[in-house]
Order: structure tokens, then C-alpha cells, then sequence
């Protein structure tokens, strides 16, 4: 037996006999507890149950019975505490057992004699969400993508392959809450994993919530546009000062491909950029497709023209016509847009559009449009913008004329707007529809019945396979159900049909549920679905396909 071997020689194993025969011991010498006589017994039953009285005399004896019980709870209660005291020890060696086992188990596990460059792919492939909101409301936080932190703090073989390894330190999110005096600081921990990425494209999500940043706010963002030229996709909600800080840096973005930045409503002030005010910010890149400006105030951008997928607000963007390979365009209008330009704007691969406004359709020609939504025509109507049928009408002349004039074939068109129950919807707009296949609107009480009448005719919208109706949040607790049912037999299997409701007070919104579920009994693909106030029609702002 060489040294080493007898070094490591078996222990013998601790036996469980001598500790099993000293609980039998222990067992058999446990007292026999010392009870009063049964004649005591029964009576006491006997009172307790009224089957005889109470008598004076009856003290002499029940007295002495629960003195005697008494003396001998002490000697139970001693025994009791040293038992537990000894399960206590007992499960503690058995769990210092177990851990350890494991321990010793886990230096033979498969996953240790993997090598550093396949450890290093798994942790590339995790995937922590980053676009959920932060896991604080009152303190900076740091995340990454591939949860690079837990993956460090593993053990020190992880700790260096995660140390060496640029690639899990190019996801992150930072997040600054409103300032407070008690906040921990996160700049000192951006500055030390900004090293750490190399030179590998950056994927960033900073949130401030400070309308006037505090210092370390500036300094981590600064630090971050210093970083531009690898930044690859960029998610900032920011202030206006950030803002502008961006918007009058410069230089190249090599491998930037998707852009948004928001300004929170709570987070505007008053001012407002200078005519002409114009930012390049983001002329030097040349991999960028993807932009999205929401809440943005400062002035207009000049865009790249390769990019493919824009939302803005109308005036957010510097010359509009120059970016001919647009396939996907959203547009929403401020107040002070002016939309006055000599000649529409031809964009020949828009395939979807989303405007806020139809005065935006005046100015647009897009040959290749599929997708339409259009939102709140009617600003200054509320709710109830059937109250002006002219304004309908005006609507229902924008449209025609901007199909007409961008020779497109439309198969999808969502609306807020209540131009379906216009007069001229179907002399006019439908023979433009022939090639619709999906329709979303909400529903207006008054004129529904009216088009579940106009649908059922087979050369209305032939090709419409899927209706979206939206039950507006306000006046409308039922449907014109029998219409509806008429409709949806007239068109057969054919007609995919979805009825929104939103949340209501009151759980108004239970009964109307209850009402419209006997249409699922028609045979048809019919689906009521419940959503919250806040939810519109159609794709949302930002949200590409």
C-alpha cells in the first residue's frame, strides 16, 4: 500500500448499533404515567357530562387526582426537551452528510470536463429578459441578457470563463430611478463592465426617470454615447437633456441596426427646438433599419437611406421622401404639424402604415400598401364622433382619394374611426376593397345594425376572412345580436369573427360576455375576448412586424 494510498485510507463507518440500543434503553426506562383510580375518572366524566352534580364534597377527591397529574408533567417535559434535542443533532449531521455527499458528487459531474469554450456557447444561449420593467422602484439596477452576474458567482472556473468572456457583458440594462439621497450609485459598476465587453457590439437599454438628472445620470449616459460606435441596438428613455445631448453628438455607428428613444410624458417640460433645428446623429450608419422616436420634441432627424422600419411623429423626420426602401411606416401628428408640401411623398415599398391622422394620407402615395390603421381622426369629438356626419364624410373622401391615387391593394384596415357606418362607405370605399381580407373597427350602437345588413351580401368585401370588432368603453352594454347572427350565417364558414370588450365599471362587462357567448354556438370561428381600457385596434405604435 503506497503512502498516498494509505493516507487515504476508509474511515471505519459509524455504527447505529450502540446509539440504537442506548433509545431502546431510553425508551424502556420512559416512566408509565400514574393515573387516578377509574372510579374518579368516571365520575369526573359524569360531571362534566351533567350527568350528576357538582358537591362540596367532591374537592376531596378531585383535587388530590389533578395534583397528582400535575407532579408528573415536569418529568415528561424534561424527557421531551433532551429528545428534541437530540433529533436536533441527528438531522444536522444527516444534513452535513447529504450537502457534503453532494459536494464530493458534484466533482464528478459531466458539466466539469466540459471545456471553457463549450461552457462559454451555453452561457451565450441563456436568455433573461430585458424588456421586462426593473425588479426595483426605488434603486438603480444593473441586468444582463445571460445573467451574467449568478453565472459569476458560480464558482471561480465560471467566474473566469464569465470574466473572459466579452460577449455576456454586451446585453445589459441600467435603470435610474426618480432620484433619492439613499440610492446606491450604478456608474462605478458601468464603468467597470464596460471594459469587459471589449470591443463585442453593444445591445443597451438605459432608463432615467429624472427630469433633471442628477450627476451620475449624465456621467453613465455620457459614458454610453461615448460607446456609440459599437452600440448595435439602443432602447433610451431619457429626458429632454439627454436628449439633446444625444442629438448633437456625431460619429460613425458601425453595427447600429435598431434604434428607440422615448421621453415619458412626465418627464416633458415646454421647451421647444428652433426651426430647422435638425440632428445627423444618425447619418453615419450604416447598418440601421430600425427607428422608433416616441414623445420626442427636440426637432427633426436625418435617417440613413437604407433604413426599413420608421415611427415618429410626422415632423420628427427630416425629408421624408428620401427614404425610398421604407417597408413599415408609423406616423403620428403633434399639433403643430404642418403638413403643407407641394407633392405627395411616393414611398414604393411601404407595406404597413400606422397614422394617428388621415390629413396624413393627403400626403402620401404608397403603391405597395397591404396594412392600414388609422386611429383618433376626430380629436375634438371624444367618444361620439358619429355626432358629425360631415366630418365622416370627409374622411370617407381622404381615403378613397389616397387609395385611388397610390393604386394599392389593401388586405388588411383597422380603425378607431366609425367611417364604415358612413353612407358612402359602400358605393365608395368598398369597390377599393376588393382584395380586403381582415377588417377592425369599433363598434358604433347606433348605425351597427345597419352594416351587419350591408356584410351580409356575398359581394361586399368577398374576400374578408377575419372581422375585429372593438366594443367601445362608453355606451355600449349589448350588440345587435340577431343582425349579427343573420351576418355571420350569411357568410358561412368562412368569416373568422373576434369581439373585444374592454374591462368596464361595475364588471359591465361580465354580462355582455354572457350575451355574446351563445354566438360561439352558430358554428362559425367566433371568440369574445376581454381587454384592458388602454388597448386599441390593429398593430401598435412601434411594434414592427
Amino acid at each position: 500500500m503506497t503512502q498516498e494510498t494509505n493516507s487515504r485510507a476508509t474511515p471505519s463507518l459509524p455504527s447505529a448499533g450502540d446509539a440504537s440500543s442506548h433509545l431502546k434503553a431510553f425508551i424502556h426506562s420512559i416512566p408509565e404515567p400514574v393515573f387516578p383510580p377509574e372510579e374518579d375518572y368516571s365520575l369526573a366524566l359524569d360531571i362534566l357530562r351533567a350527568a350528576r352534580p357538582l358537591f362540596d364534597g367532591d374537592r376531596d377527591w378531585i383535587l388530590p387526582d389533578i395534583a397528582r397529574l400535575e407532579e408528573q408533567l415536569p418529568v415528561y417535559d424534561t424527557l421531551l426537551d433532551r429528545l428534541y434535542t437530540a433529533l436536533r443533532v441527528l438531522q444536522v449531521h444527516r444534513d452535513t452528510i447529504q450537502s457534503m455527499s453532494k459536494e464530493f458528487s458534484s466533482t464528478l459531474a459531466p458539466i466539469r470536463r466540459l471545456p471553457s469554450d463549450v461552457l462559454r456557447s451555453v452561457f451565450g444561449e441563456i436568455r433573461s429578459d430585458l424588456g421586462g420593467w426593473r425588479e426595483s422602484y426605488d434603486r438603480p439596477t444593473i441586468k444582463f441578457m445571460q445573467d451574467t452576474l449568478t453565472l459569476g458567482h458560480v464558482c471561480h472556473s465560471w467566474r473566469d470563463i464569465v470574466v473572459s468572456s466579452p460577449e455576456l457583458w454586451s446585453h445589459f440594462r441600467i435603470t435610474f430611478p426618480s432620484p433619492s439621497r439613499d440610492n446606491p450609485g450604478r456608474f462605478p459598476i458601468l464603468r467597470t463592465i464596460l471594459p469587459l465587453c471589449g470591443q463585442f457590439p453593444l445591445d443597451v437599454r438605459f432608463l432615467s426617470e429624472s427630469r433633471n438628472p442628477p450627476g451620475e445620470d449624465i456621467e453613465a449616459f455620457s459614458s454610453l454615447l461615448r460607446e456609440r460606435h459599437r452600440w448595435r441596438s439602443a432602447f433610451l428613455q431619457i429626458p429632454l437633456d439627454l436628449l439633446e445631448q444625444l442629438r448633437t453628438s456625431s460619429g460613425k455607428l458601425a453595427y447600429l441596426e435598431s434604434f428607440t428613444v422615448m421621453v415619458p410624458c412626465q418627464l416633458l417640460d415646454d421647451r421647444i427646438s428652433p426651426p430647422g433645428h435638425v440632428s445627423h446623429f444618425f447619418m453615419d450608419a450604416p447598418s440601421l433599419q430600425k427607428v422608433i422616436l416616441r414623445a420626442t420634441d427636440c426637432g427633426s432627424f436625418v435617417f440613413p437611406c437604407q433604413i426599413t422600419h420608421l415611427a415618429a411623429f410626422f415632423s420628427s423626420i427630416h425629408n421624408l421622401h428620401s427614404y425610398s426602401l421604407l417597408e413599415e411606416l408609423h406616423l403620428e401628428e403633434r399639433e403643430s404639424d404642418d403638413f403643407a408640401f407641394p407633392h405627395r411623398i411616393t414611398l414604393p415599398k411601404v407595406r404597413r402604415l400606422s397614422v394617428s391622422s388621415l390629413k396624413m394620407l393627403r400626403q402620401l402615395l404608397l403603391p405597395s400598401l397591404e396594412d392600414l390603421l388609422f386611429d383618433h381622426y376626430f380629436p375634438a369629438q371624444g367618444f361620439f364622433p358619429h355626432s358629425d356626419p360631415q366630418t365622416i364624410v370627409d374622411a370617407t373622401v381622404t381615403i378613397c382619394d389616397f387609395i385611388r391615387s397610390s393604386h394599392c391593394s389593401l388586405t388588411s384596415l383597422a380603425t378607431l374611426t366609425p367611417i364604415v357606418y358612413a353612407s358612402s362607405f359602400v358605393p365608395e370605399i368598398v369597390p377599393l376593397l376588393e382584395s380586403l381580407t381582415s377588417l377592425a373597427f369599433e363598434i358604433d350602437y347606433i348605425s351597427e345594425r345597419r352594416f351587419y345588413d350591408t356584410l351580409m351580401s356575398p359581394n361586399v368585401l368577398p374576400n374578408l376572412q377575419y372581422l375585429i370588432m372593438r366594443l367601445p368603453p362608453l355606451e355600449m352594454e349589448d350588440i345587435s345580436q340577431d343582425a349579427l347572427s343573420a351576418m355571420l350565417a350569411s357568410r358561412g364558414q368562412h368569416l373568422s369573427v373576434t369581439i373585444r370588450c374592454p374591462l368596464m365599471p361595475d364588471e359591465k362587462h361580465v354580462g355582455i360576455l354572457n350575451t355574446l357567448q351563445p354566438l360561439r354556438q352558430l358554428g362559425g370561428d367566433v371568440r369574445v375576448e376581454l381587454e384592458g381600457m388602454g388597448n386599441s385596434i390593429g398593430f401598435q405604435f412601434g411594434n414592427f412586424a
